[in-house]
């Protein structure tokens, strides 16, 4: 199921695999981990005059959000092929996808996981999915990465963020976990107010895979300890699942205003907020421009927070180099003609 991705100079090269692609999307994929756990999507989808543009956050391991990468475009287009009419089902078609995919990555997860590898219980990804039809744009999103829309009105730019952000940093998060789960006092810990864990385990609230936290049958029935490959210790009294993978899906309409899309793993939004990612992307002159000028002004930004120089944080070690920041990925999809 899972293999192993290449690496050039630290960019991951992940989007170029298996895709027709958008030549006017620009896309860039920047290593911390080692290897990286991040990937991306760019591509047209066959038979319709669409495109799609995806990023997965990867966590505990780069499988799953790699196995996403080489899914989404086929379950995509299988999916599609359902409806006469792509346009009005977006949201429809993006749902059943996730959960398509999502079942998937279960099944194979689980013969790996009643032969002792238990380790697959504990890897996941957060996914952020958009298509854009036309004058449609629909995007889906089940974890911490973020979807934003630039638009430019009167000479002012500006970014906004159309997707609901799943991570239990966030009090709404907390407070629905909470009352789905009472009387449970570590349903979440915090070790500071932005870094918070369900059940002291998983940052992010909404995600494909890490099993462990939506199935009592991969919560280390045994009770086996990492000995044996089992990264995290059984769950007392398991009420899961305590996650989803469900997205949040918005459908909205592009006009004259809007600009560029931005789609970016948590790496990007670590260092910057959304209406200076818009102002950059926007001066940057084009789509690759925007992305290679947003994920420099990222390394800047961590350099500066961690006192070193840039060229002292991009000689660091990748693996070592996550300390600095996570890893970095971004696409940046045009919404209107020049």
């Amino acid at each position: 199921m899972w293999k192993a991705l290449s690496l050039v100079g630290g960019v991951g090269v992940s989007g170029l695999l298996a895709h027709k692609l958008v030549p006017e999307t620009g896309y860039v994929s920047y290593a911390a981990n080692s290897p990286i756990e991040d990937r991306y999507v760019v591509s047209d989808l066959s038979n319709h005059k669409a495109k799609c543009a995806a990023v997965f956050d990867g966590h505990g391991g780069w499988q799953v959000a790699d196995f996403l990468h080489k899914n989404l475009v086929p379950k995509l287009e299988s999916t599609v092929s359902k409806y006469s009419n792509l346009k009005p089902n977006t949201q429809k078609i993006l749902t059943e996808v996730f959960d398509a995919l999502e079942e998937e990555i279960y099944q194979n997860a689980k013969g790996s996981y009643s032969m002792g590898f238990g380790n697959v219980s504990s890897v996941g990804a957060c996914g952020l999915v958009a298509i854009l039809v036309e004058d449609t744009l629909a995007v889906a999103n089940a974890g911490d990465c973020q979807a934003v829309v630039v638009k430019v009105k009167d000479g002012k730019v500006t970014g906004e963020n159309i997707c609901e952000i799943h991570s239990s940093n966030i009090e709404s998060e907390k407070q629905k976990l909470r009352k789905e789960h009472p009387g449970e006092e570590d349903i979440v810990l915090c070790k500071h107010p932005k870094a918070c864990y369900v059940k002291g385990r998983l940052m992010p609230t909404r995600c494909f895979g890490d099993f462990y936290l939506k199935h009592q049958e991969f919560n280390n029935p045994e009770g086996l300890t990492s000995l044996y490959g089992f990264r995290k210790p059984k769950i007392k009294d398991f009420t899961g699942p305590y996650i989803t993978h469900k997205p949040d899906v918005k459908v909205l309409k592009v006009d004259s205003e809007s600009k560029f899309l931005i789609l970016a793993t948590d790496g990007l939004w670590d260092e910057m907020d959304e209406p200076t990612a818009a102002q950059i992307a926007y001066e940057a002159g084009g789509p690759q421009e925007a992305a290679k000028a947003l994920l420099e002004k990222a390394l800047e930004a961590a350099a500066k927070d961690r006192g070193i120089t840039l060229e002292q944080l991009k000689s660091l070690q990748q693996g070592y180099k996550r300390r600095a920041h996570d890893d970095i990925t971004i696409v940046v999809l045009p919404l209107s003609n020049p």
